[in-house]
């Protein structure tokens, strides 16, 4: 019985280069424009149009941005105020009870004076200031009153809010006060808490938002 590993060698090559021949003719004509390449894989096909015309390895995925990110960031400008009252400790705790607060969006910032005369040179020098606490009792009973009269009538300022806040409601009673001052604002600082004063502000500057004439 012959060997079947009888064969000559170069029969055995002619029938590797036959089937390899073959092959290669199956996998051209499987071959059509726009199906992509097909790969013969255990006797099965599969062909690179399904997972798209290139089979690049490195794919780069770009991970779409938050819109809100992309968008300029707008530092919106301060409320500039002025805290006029000759007790510090009044300057101290309006401070606290206003810290991280923001009225109408936008934050606020403070500058301050101990007298009727030192407050009138700030508000001078701060075209800015939308708006003074203003201290009715200071160098005198009606040290801020009469500051109330300087800045509307002789510095002319109309657009500048205005107010009062007194611990001595008796000086300046709120009825005859309002009607005789151009003020926007009265408190007692006895009554006056936090949450009042950031309504207070929140009231005054209401006004203000769409104003383009007012200050600040």
């Amino acid at each position: 019985m012959k060997n079947q590993h009888s064969r000559t060698p170069g029969l055995l090559q002619n029938d590797l280069y036959a089937a390899v021949m073959a092959c290669d003719a199956m996998a051209k004509n499987e071959r059509s424009s726009g199906n992509g390449f097909f790969s013969y894989l255990d006797g099965k096909f599969s062909s690179d149009a399904a997972l798209g015309s290139t089979q690049d390895d490195d794919i780069i995925d770009f991970i779409e941005e938050d819109e809100e990110s992309l968008q300029p960031r707008i530092e919106l400008h301060p409320w500039k105020i002025l805290i006029a009252d000759d007790d510090s400790n009044v300057h101290d705790t309006t401070l606290l009870a206003l810290s991280g607060v923001k009225i109408h969006g936008r934050p606020l910032e403070f500058v301050h004076a101990y007298s009727a005369k030192e407050a009138g040179a700030v508000i001078g020098n701060n075209p800015d200031i939308a708006l003074v606490l203003l201290d009715v009792v200071m160098e005198t009973v009606d040290a801020g009153l009469k500051l109330v009269s300087v800045i509307r009538n002789e510095m002319g300022l109309t657009n500048l809010r205005i107010v009062l806040r007194t611990g001595q409601p008796g000086y300046a009673p709120e009825q005859q006060v309002s009607e005789a001052f151009a003020i926007d604002g009265y408190t007692t600082k006895s009554k006056l808490t936090r949450s009042l004063l950031i309504s207070v502000l929140n009231d005054t500057l209401k006004i203000d938002s769409d104003d383009s004439e007012l200050p600040n």
